[in-house]
This record gives structure tokens, sequence and C-alpha cells, in this order.
């Protein structure tokens, strides 16, 4: 039969077609076995470029854990890898890279097994000659200002605890060696008993706290390593600490302990010294010092004011030793009170919860080492000799206002119940640093969104959807944003809270003249006074976010005289890049933006050479380099070199609406060698809003249970979808936003609506088992450590860090609002336990038994309730873990669990015992008496 010439070209395009799929089905997919080799980059600060942006350091770190740090001239030619290494350092002049050595994840298992220390080696590379070397034990390490010589201290002697005693209040550190090489010349000058020591930020010396056991020789040295002199600066038999210089000077601060006998701990002598030549003491032991019952302490390191005539310490309480109250009350006592000291020594375990107590007991245990290390600031005038205290209470928050004679001060005091139920407040105070007189400039603020100025000519505060400042000179407030024709306020932001938060702040302009701030899509210049805004970028025309991009960390002001780089990200596009705005210029002049994800933006310090890193879900990512219009960048760090030699997924955007008609949007990823007109097993991961990370490669691991990588490569396709909440109904908005979603992609004719899973964990184990017990679109579920009832666990902690539920409920991620008893039917209809009656959808839950984020017994209560309800559910617990698995062989095992579990329902393969019959007691312990065989042990 002959073909006409458009069925001849519908025939080869037919052919071609068949040759793609065929092509394409030609590589295998990622085994098990492969997992291991595939990498992630791991970005150093400043783009991890050398200061004369000629050498890249950056971090290889694969799924097996065989991590390495790779050195790279910019320029081309072979890497220096080093196995195990990390926190890369250059030195100032380019010369030299120093790093951390550490050792395989079998190697540090071992020395646990063997109560050995795990004790880092330092490597050295020449950059010039390309000579690796190494020093053994090194605990930290620092190149001086000029990059001419390292400072490497050793690991201290590890102490041996001879008795039971509890360790002192403040433990004297432990010295150890340093070593200071000269790196020209690879000569070292070794120190002895060292506690601390800190580099000059600008110029060459070298200062260094001495200690030892006997406090023989202890001190405060001075290393000038460039003409090899030492010089001691004050001796005594006592512990030094808090060596501080003043930035870009040779004005030097420190303590020197001071104890009295009656007093636990001890308080601290003031030491300074302007150009290292005046010296200033104060002693706050002395009749002109501090009254008895307080103390200058160690754990809060000094800081100098810009002028250099004041040095800020921590004050604190110095309690009585309670052993000699103990002995006080022996000496008189008779034979009763000896009777009740025996009773004494076993003590009722008790703690006692009240209701008037601001932090729950949990907190307070959590907190304690803090708590006691709480203290009041003070300013220590050198010249006058007085020591002001700037704070009144412990829990208040001061801060010396910089190139000013003031600090601010917040205090909570009147607030601190709202704060432990999310609604954080604190009433302002401006401190004169002479006098410590103080002046209240704002009641109920919320602190956390207070700053002032570099300059310090203001304070900047959020209050009623405007940003306010205060005038620190004339105490004058203003709004500074209210004739801004825009909102500087998220007032999309699903928080529960009344003052919704804002889009940020990114910094102030020279001479604090202006605030920089970001609405949705723009960044704007306000000024300080009021008199005006300007919007910067122009972002909303096409709904792409500008975000201002700090290439120099130590920046104090944005200079818009300059260029100034800023993030692109599209909100619907995902589009991303970076661009340029122009000193005077109206909108940002986009250098680079595409389909894909840009990030980690980072300059050379001392030359025009810029970093940033690229990735897809289909690429693997690499670390560009190239001039400041970064549009000529190329790669020169790759990631996953083999990665073409298998089949992979592809990322797609998709589009749907939940019922109250709200645009939301889906990452889509299609399973490794996808077949057009095939539908496939699909798992659904959710957490809140999710569709951000389009773009982001995944590497596949068995040690990560929730691997996109993973299951695209098992064949699935894996949605995850944006949630929106409302409040009072977290589980009813996962339900209505989730199977909008679902709905969507089923309507693309590409998953087999028979087969849908879904997974998460935390709050996605949360989404997880409530779509499981009240829809019916799902035919497997796996929750990891989700809550499960609301009413339940209002009354629970959140233990890891000792806060009650009741706030995290109401103003955290449950959005709930309310207590419970202002809306009781609000907790139950968005609890799961309350839908497992009609629940259809075998459920899968994993919790560790340790687990301090989310109580474990919310996986019983539901497990249990299930199973009276003859329901399908498997509850795993995993002995000693936390909110996720942190051992090996658990990873391991919840990952292999999972990929049964879904398999078995989703695409119909057998069922393995511990799903369909699970495991005993007696069982599990045959088994791994089995392993234990297996492994010789």
């Amino acid at each position: 039969m002959h073909l006409t010439k458009p069925r001849r070209a519908i025939a080869l395009l037919a052919a071609c077609a068949a040759t793609t799929v065929i092509g394409a089905q030609s590589k295998p997919p990622v085994t098990l076995a492969d997992y291991g080799k595939f990498e992630t980059l791991a970005v150093q600060p400043r783009a991890g470029l050398s200061p004369d942006g000629r050498w890249l350091a950056y971090g290889i770190n694969r799924s097996n854990r065989d991590n390495e740090l790779r050195i790279v001239a910019v320029a081309g030619g072979s890497p220096k890898t080093i196995a195990f290494a990390s926190q890369p350092a250059f030195s100032a002049d380019s010369k030299w890279a120093a790093y951390a050595i550490g050792y395989s994840e079998a190697q540090e298992e071992k020395l646990r097994k063997q109560k050995k220390p795990i004790q880092r080696k330092l490597g050295l590379l020449n950059l010039v000659s390309g000579d690796l070397s190494t020093v053994d034990t090194i605990e930290s390490f620092a190149f001086n200002a000029s990059g001419s010589h390292l400072a490497m201290k050793r690991y201290a002697p590890e102490r041996k605890d001879a008795s039971d005693t509890p360790p002192p209040l403040e433990e004297p550190p432990a010295g150890a060696t340093l070593i200071v090489r000269q790196l020209s010349t690879g000569r070292d000058m070794t120190f002895g008993n060292v506690t601390e020591f800190t580099w000059q930020e600008k110029g060459s010396l070298l200062a260094l706290a001495i200690s030892s056991d006997d406090k023989a020789g202890n001190g405060i040295q001075i290393f000038d390593p460039e003409s090899g002199s030492l010089r001691v600066l004050d001796s005594a038999a006592e512990t030094y600490s808090g060596l501080t210089w003043r930035k870009d000077s040779s004005d030097l601060a420190a303590l020197r302990s001071k104890t009295n006998e009656r007093r636990e701990g001890s308080s601290n002598v003031l030491l300074a010294w302007k150009g290292l030549d005046a010296a200033f003491m104060f002693d706050p032991t002395a009749p002109s010092g501090l009254p008895e019952s307080q103390r200058v302490v160690s754990f809060r390191r000094p800081s100098w004011s810009d002028d250099g005539r004041a040095v800020f310490v921590g004050l604190a309480r110095w309690d009585e030793k309670i052993k000699d109250a103990a002995k006080s009350t022996a000496e008189n006592a008779n034979g009763a009170a000896k009777d009740s000291e025996k009773d004494a020594d076993e003590a009722a375990t008790v703690d006692v919860w009240h209701a008037r107590d601001v932090d729950v007991m949990p907190r307070q245990k959590i907190n304690a080492r803090n708590d006691r290390q709480r203290n009041m600031l003070a300013a220590w005038h050198l010249e006058s000799k007085r020591l002001v205290p700037l704070s009144t209470e412990l829990s208040e928050r001061a801060a010396p206002i910089r190139h000013h004679s003031l600090a601010y001060a917040l205090n909570w005091t009147p607030y601190a119940m709202d704060r432990t139920i999310g609604r954080p407040a604190a009433d302002a105070f401006l401190v004169d640093l002479s006098t410590g007189s103080r002046t209240k400039v704002k009641e109920r603020i919320e602190d956390q969104y207070f700053q002032a100025s570099p300059g310090g000519r203001y304070l900047l505060y959020l209050e009623a959807d405007q940003y306010w400042t205060i005038d620190t000179a004339t105490r004058t407030t203003i709004n500074i944003t209210n004739a801004a024709a825009t909102s500087f306020i998220d007032r999309e932001s699903d928080a529960t809270i009344k003052q919704k938060p804002p889009f940020g702040v990114a910094g102030w302009t020279n001479n604090d003249e202006a605030v920089i701030l970001y609405d949705k899509f723009d960044i704007w210049r306000v000024s300080a006074n009021g008199s005006g805004a300007t919007r910067l970028t122009d972002g909303a025309a096409d709904q792409i976010r500008h975000r201002y991009v700090r290439l120099d960390p130590d920046e104090e002001f944005i200079d818009t005289t300059k260029p100034i780089y800023v993030s692109l990200f599209g909100i619907w596009t995902k589009r991303s890049g970076y661009a340029r705005i122009e000193p005077g210029a109206s909108k940002a002049t986009p250098l680079v933006l595409k389909d894909m994800s840009i990030t980690s933006l980072g300059k050379a310090k001392n030359a025009d050479v810029y970093g940033y890193v690229t990735q897809r879900f289909d690429q693997p990512p690499a670390e560009m380099i190239g001039s400041g219009k970064l549009d000529d960048a190329r790669a020169v760090a790759t990631t996953n070199p083999f990665a073409p030699d298998y089949a992979w997924g592809k990322s797609e955007l998709i589009e749907y609406k939940n019922d109250r008609g709200e645009r939301l949007q889906g990452s889509l990823i299609y399973p490794a060698g996808y077949q057009q007109g095939k539908k496939y097993p699909m798992v659904v991961y959710m957490y809140e809003r999710l569709s951000d990370g389009l773009h982001r490669w995944s590497s596949p691991s068995d040690r990560d249970p929730y691997n996109p990588a993973v299951f695209t490569s098992l064949g699935y396709l894996l949605l995850q979808p944006d949630i929106a909440f409302r409040p009072r109904d977290p589980g009813v908005s996962v339900a209505d936003c989730v199977s909008a979603a679902v709905k969507r992609v089923i309507a693309m004719g590409v998953v087999d609506p028979a087969r849908i899973g879904i997974v998460g964990h935390s709050w996605g184990g949360f989404d997880t088992v409530f779509l499981a017990t009240h829809t019916n679109l799902f035919a497997a579920g796996v929750a990891g450590a989700p809550i499960t009832d609301l009413v339940s666990n209002y009354g629970n902690h959140h233990w890891s860090g000792g806060i009650a539920e009741t706030d995290h409920i109401e103003t955290g991620q449950q959005r709930m609002e309310v207590p419970l008893w202002e809306d009781l039917p609000a907790y139950v209809r968005n609890s799961a336990v309350f839908g497992i009656n009609t629940m259809k959808t075998p459920l899968l839950v994993a919790f560790g038994d340790n687990d301090g984020t989310v109580h474990w017994h919310q996986g019983v209560e539901l497990y249990n309730i299930a199973r009276r309800a003859k329901k399908d559910v498997v509850l795993l617990v995993y002995g000693g873990e936390d909110h996720s698995n942190r051992k090996k062989a658990n990873q391991l095992d919840y990952h292999r669990r999972i990929v049964q579990w879904f398999g078995h329902y989703l695409k119909n393969e057998p069922g393995q015992p511990w799903i369909t019959d699970g495991v005993s007691f007696l069982d599990r312990e045959q088994e791994l008496k089995r392993l234990k065989t297996q492994k010789g042990t």
C-alpha cells in the first residue's frame, strides 16, 4: 500500500515518537544499589570563593555519607579532593586553604563504641604549589588578618570525673596547646594551656588566655608573629576569659575571675587596654563596686562601644553557697535535726507545676542552663571608672545603640503570660549609658519586629500594619509607611495572630536616612523621617518577587549610590535568578532569569568574581562562576556526572483552585522513563506550600524516607500540592486543597485514580491522617509523627521546646485561633481520630518513642481507636528515636517499609508478612537474633 505525503509524515512522526520512547526506556531507572553515589552540592559562604576569586571550595555530600571537600582553580584544572573534610577557609592573600578533616560514618560509630573521642584533623593546602599537609587533633583554627600565619588549637585533655559530685556552676575551661604557623616557612611557635585565642581584625597581633590546672602562669599574653615578640599583659592565679578586640584597633578587653568562698561560682574583674598601653581595671567586689549579691559573669563576652570609651558586660545574681548554710545548720542542730538531715538524703522526686508559672515546668527544665546564665547588660566607663547597670530585670533584653550614648531595652514582664500563648509583646525603653536612667518610648509592641538603625538615629517597630520610627534624639514617633502606595504586611498570611507578619526589612541606607523595606514583590526606599517612599523595583507587573542580596556580610549600610544585586523569583512561574539595580534607576535590570532554581549568589571579597548555584529536578546542582554581569557564568563545580546514564523524572507546574476559589499550585514530578498515555500510580507528599520547590534536585537516598527521586525511580508520579489554611479548619483546609490538586492530576489522564497514596511527616503527617480518615480518594497512607487528635493534644507539650501546645495549636501551624472550650466542634471536626469510623484508607503510622515534638501517644491513640474500629492500620514505634530517625538502621528500616507499603497497596505487589499479619514481639526477638548471628556478633 502506498502512503500519501500527509500519511507518510504522520507515520514518520509516529516512528520518531516510538524511537524516543524506546530510547528513554533504554536507560535504566535508579535502583537501591545506585543510591549511595548520588551527590548534593554544599556551598560555602561567599559562594566558596577565595578573596581573589581564583579558587573555589565546595562540598560534595553523598547519599552514602562518603562526603568530601573539593578545592579547584576557577580558571580550570583538576580539583584537590579531601575525603570527609569541611569548614574550608581561605587566607586573606588567597595563597592557602585550611579545612577540618573528619571521619567516615563507620569510623565515627566505631570510635563511639570504643568510647574514644572523635577529634578532627586540620588540613592545609598550599594553593601556589598544590602541596597538602595535615595536623592531627585540631579543634579550631583561624588565619590572621594578612594571611601570613595560621593559629591551630588542639583539643584539651579530657577531664576525668573522679566523683559523682556535680561540676561547679562555672567550671573553668581546660587549656590546650596552640600552634601558630608561619605559612611561608612552615615554622611553628607553640603555646601551652591556651583556653582562648583571637586575632586582631586588622593588624598582626594574637591575644591568648593562658590557664593551667594549678593556675601557675595564668594570664593574658600578646604574641606578634611578625616580630616574634611575646608580651604579658596581666597574670594572676585566676581564670581569664572574654578576650575581645575593638574593631579595627589595638584595644583589648578581658575578664579575670575572682572568687568568694561564701558565693557560688565567681565574679570577674574587668580589664581593658587602650592601644595595649593604657590599662584600665574595675573590681566589682571592691567597696565602690557592685552589691555583694551581684557579679560580673563570664558567660557574656565583653563588647566595645564604637568610640572605645565603654565596655559592655553582663551582671547576674551571686548566690550564696548552699553548703555553707547546711554546715551552719548542722553545727547548731540537735538530734531531731540530724534525723531530718538524714531524711533529706531521700528527698521526694517532685516537681511543682503551678498555674502562675510563666514558663511551664518542661520549658523550665530545658531552659535551666540558659536561665542560670541570664544576665543584665551593664556599661563600664573606662575613664570615669564606673559600672552602670542598663537592665533592670534578668528577663529583659537590652542592647547598646551603635554610635550613640544610649541603649534600648525591651521589657516583657507585664505581658509574660501572653507571650507563652503565642502573643508576644514588650515595652520599649531608651536607656542613658552614663546614668542608667530610662525613658519608656513605646508600650506593648511586638518586639520581634523591633530594631535600632545601624547608625543609631532611629528605632524601628511595627504596629497596626505600619512601620514607625522613633528619633532617638528627639523621641519623635512617626508613621513612615502610611503614605506608601503599597502594603508592607502580608495580609494574605494565614497566621492567626492580630498583627499579620511583614514581608521584611532589607537594611538601612547611609547615615540612617532611609530603611529598605519589602512589599509582596518589590523593594522600597522609605525615608526614616516619614518624608516619602520610593519603589526601587518593578516586580508587581510580572509577579516577580525582588529581594536584596547582601554580598558583604560585614556591611552596615546599603549603599544605593552603587549598584546593588537582588534575587528574582516568579511566584507563579517559579523562574528564578538575579538582577542589578543601578544608582537612580526605577527598576532592576535582570542579569539571569531562567526556568530553574538559581540561588546562593556570592562574591569574592577582593575581585569582580561572582558565583551562584543552578539546579532543576532533572539537572544536578552546579556552581556557576562569572563576572558581575552573571550572564557569562560557566559551571566550575558540577555534581552527579553519571546522572545522564539513568532514566529520570521531570517536574511540571500544575494549577488548581480550592472551594474558596483561591489560585493554588503544585509540583507534579513524572516517573523515570515516563511514557505518554500510560496511567501511573501516584504518591502525594504534603506539608504546607511546596510548589516553590518545583526545580529542586533530589538525590535518591534510602536514609531519607520521603525522597522524591526514590518515588519517581520506583515508577510513581509525585505530587506536592500547596495548601491554603484558614483559621480553625486546618484539616478541612487540607482536604479541600489536596483533593482539588489530586482531581486536577486525574483530569490530566496521567494517574490511575485507584492507585493514589498520601505521605507526610509531622505537620504533613497530620495532613495524611486527616485525609485518610475524612476522604475516600486514597488507596494508602504513610504518616510520620502526626498529630491525630487536636482535642487531646491541646493539653500536651511540645517536649523538645518545652512549650505548652496551647501556644502551638492556637497561633502555630494548627491555626486554631481560640482555646479548646471556645470552639470544641472545630477541634473535633479537624481531628483524624473522630473520622476513623468511616476510614477506608490503609494507614501506616511511624513514631519514635522519644519524640519531643509530637508525643508518640498521638500515634497510640489513633492506633487503638482504629484497631477497635477494625480498620487497616499499622503503627511502627522506633525505640529511642526523636521526631525523625537518627540511627542509620532505623532510617533504612523505615525507608524499606514505606517502599513495601506503597508497593503493596499502589502496585499490587505481594504484601510482606509485617503488612498482612504483623510481627509478634517473640518473632521480632528471633529475627534480631538471626541478624546478630549473620553479622557474627
